[in-house]
């Protein structure tokens, strides 16, 4: 295999698999992708066909096939020149935060478009031509009996005399035949206009069938929208502002929702009548294999016949319209990779939005463009964000990788049921790499998903692996951003929760008083600070003047034994033991004091921000927060079963909804606001991620 393939997923170099998903490989060195030569760093992305052929310098040719999805999603819609403006001019934090995530422009695809209207006008004399098809007349010789045979050729005398088999008997008069030949009358469907119609019904069939999973996915989009826009069922108004504001007041919800499903109905009936006409004679008698080029070639019968006459209209206006061509490999791969590219900056942007539903600002406000670093600062603390050349962006906290956010351009929720298995296989087989959290962006919606692992996040009880988070993102659902700033609660505020307590070490020897409350020692020289102290004893203020009187009289000694050296050296070393003394000392009490800052920002309601929720630490070093504002309550509890601490986050509910336990309903439930999830059926109890694999 070869190792000339950069693996998005972990940055590292790896050998291609047979089976992938498209978008997670990059090429390290140039090569021939499908037989093209692309330079390093080009995405590795399957031909029409779903397969992709990768040769490296100096290595063996690699096949690798990858899942075709049923239908070509939709385009990015309004952001597509947005993003490629930002591309060929890189602008930084407050030039991407002006582009909204959603489509402003759906409301121009529920209206109807030119082809519908020349179906609603020409699909009756569709209708008409498969069910009273015109046929040509075929005459063909065939063997019969004499008692079957209406029409004899000429040549038939000619081929009894050579065929005796056929002789009944021998008369005086000749022969006496058994079987002759005979003209036989047949009529023959497969004609070019009727490859046409027959053509034409598939052709509006599939395009029917798009425009109607499209029309039905804006509808979802607007039907969150216009939850969001009244009083949420769960009483979380903070979910309910954060999404509302995603879109303001720029629809007419009420109009949109009229539109969409109006032409949800208009569609419905094309697509039932069309289905009806695929057990009519003509399109039964045309083989499914005869293509019809999509250049028409006006013949009598379409021109003249007046049923076939409107079948070519319609043909024409479905090349006009809908009609896609047929693009050169070339043309192929330059669109795939400008797709790939453009998800990829279309993750960029919902991170982007998401990182700023948590309160960052960038340090320096730099260009975004592939390679570069943005420094934000925050209430989780300074966090880079790195957009790397291969199109991946990961956030980072003190040196380390926290976040690595993959794009890929496959709806994994269109695939066919027979490959989802083999790509839920294939992603816990490249996620078993992953050293890091990774979130797997891909295109799809809520409604879609065929298995709960496709959407969920890595501290989900059902998911591919413990490192993966796979989640779907559109332009028209109004929840993908509250999906990744849920990835984002579980690496900024969960791993902040699990550092609980703080932990400090000195060599320092505390007063021989009792401990106040909320410090403890954890072995030699170890402490750890579990709950903000009541003020400081006073016996460590004593402490601190003691030291700090012996210090000076050790300096004042050893400023009287100037002259003799030897009482000077002992009052010199005596001067570094004490200040040493000191110095441990007061790092004692700045680590306390950084300890009581930490819980300080604990207390802040990761929900409404409210400062100073009440803290409660429990045994087993466990805690227990809850806002006095809005009521959230937000802890770290340690699960019976697995023994591991997991952090847990619950916004109040005013009322508690029936729910369903189906893919994503945490994020329609609580957004963003929820760490480990609570079990559906009972909200107060928390399911272990750990346990329930």
């Amino acid at each position: 295999m070869s190792g000339q393939a950069l693996s998005r997923m972990t940055g590292a170099a790896a050998p291609l698999p047979g089976f992938s998903v498209a978008g997670l490989w990059v090429s390290a060195a140039s090569g021939l992708l499908n037989g093209l030569t692309v330079a390093a760093g080009t995405p590795l992305l399957p031909d029409a066909r779903g397969v992709l052929t990768w040769s490296a310098p100096s290595t063996d040719p690699v096949t690798i096939t990858f899942p075709a999805p049923r239908e070509v999603r939709a385009p990015l819609g309004s952001l597509e020149a947005a993003l490629t403006g930002l591309a060929l001019n890189p602008g930084g934090w407050e030039d991407w935060l002006q582009i909204s995530p959603l489509d402003r422009d759906l409301a121009d695809e529920l209206h109807r478009y030119p082809l519908e209207d020349s179906m609603e006008r020409e699909l009756a004399h569709l209708e008409a031509v498969c069910r009273q098809p015109r046929t040509h007349l075929e005459i063909f010789e065939e063997r019969q009996l004499v008692s079957r045979a209406r029409q004899i050729p000429v040549r038939a005398v000619n081929y009894l005399a050579s065929h005796t088999e056929d002789w009944e008997a021998r008369t005086l008069r000749g022969v006496r035949p058994r079987r002759v030949i005979t003209n036989v009358r047949d009529d023959l469907f497969d004609i070019y206009e009727n490859r046409v119609a027959a053509r034409l019904v598939d052709h509006l069939t599939r395009y029917v069938r798009r425009r109607l999973a499209r029309i039905r996915e804006l509808l979802n989009g607007l039907d969150t929208i216009d939850t969001n826009a009244q009083a949420p069922p769960s009483g979380m108004h903070w979910r309910q502002r954060r999404v509302y504001q995603l879109w303001g007041e720029s629809l007419n919800l009420t109009e949109a929702q009229l539109l969409a499903h109006e032409r949800i109905d208009e569609l419905s009936r094309l697509l039932y009548r069309l289905e009806r006409l695929t057990v009519t004679p003509l399109y039964t008698q045309v083989p499914a294999k005869s293509q019809v080029p999509a250049q028409l070639r006006l013949t009598n019968i379409l021109g003249n016949d007046p049923h076939y006459r409107r079948v070519a209209r319609l043909w024409l206006s479905w090349y006009r319209h809908a009609h896609t061509g047929h693009a050169s490999i070339q043309e192929q791969q330059q669109t795939a990779q400008h797709e790939a590219t453009q998800f990829d900056r279309y993750a960029l942007l919902l991170t982007l939005h998401a990182l700023q539903q948590f309160e960052f600002t960038p340090v320096t406000d730099t260009a975004l463009q592939p390679g570069a670093t943005l420094v934000l600062r925050g209430p989780e603390g300074l966090t880079e964000l790195n957009w790397h050349p291969d199109g991946t962006c990961s956030l980072q906290q003190e040196g380390q990788i926290i976040l690595r956010v993959v794009a890929s351009p496959t709806p994994l929720s269109d695939l066919r049921r027979e490959d989802v298995s083999r790509v839920v296989a294939a992603l816990r087989d490249e996620a078993g790499a992953l050293t890091t959290q990774t979130l797997l962006l891909y295109p799809g919606t809520a409604q879609q998903i065929l298995v709960p692992e496709l959407q969920a996040v890595s501290s989900d009880p059902l998911r591919l692996h413990p490192n993966l988070s796979c989640l779907p993102v559109s332009t028209v659902d109004l929840e993908s951003v509250e999906r990744i700033a849920r990835v984002l609660r579980q690496v900024l505020t969960g791993t902040r929760f699990t550092a609980y307590p703080p932990t400090f070490e000195t060599g320092v020897t505390l007063p021989d008083v009792p401990y106040p409350d909320g410090l403890q020692s954890r072995g030699p020289g170890r402490w750890v600070l579990l709950s903000p102290l009541k003020g400081r004893p006073g016996s460590w203020s004593e402490e601190t003047r003691r030291r700090q009187q012996a210090l000076e009289k050790a300096r004042q000694q050893l400023a009287s034994h100037a002259q003799e050296h030897l009482d000077q050296r002992r009052a010199q070393r005596e001067v570094e033991r004490l200040q040493a003394a000191f110095d441990e000392w007061v790092t004692f009490l700045e680590s306390v004091e950084a300890g009581e800052q930490w819980l300080t920002r604990l207390r802040r309601c990761p929900v409404c921000s409210t400062e100073g929720g009440s803290l409660s630490n429990w045994e087993d070093d466990q805690f227990h927060c809850e806002c006095g504002d809005c009521g959230a309550i937000w802890s770290l509890r340690r699960c019976q079963v697995c023994q591991q601490r997991h952090p847990w986050l619950l916004p109040h509910l005013q009322n508690v909804p029936t729910l369903e336990a189906k893919p994503g309903w945490a994020d329609r439930l609580y957004g963003r606001d929820v760490l480990t999830l609570p079990d559906p059926f009972d909200l107060d109890s928390f399911a272990c991620p750990k346990t329930q694999v």
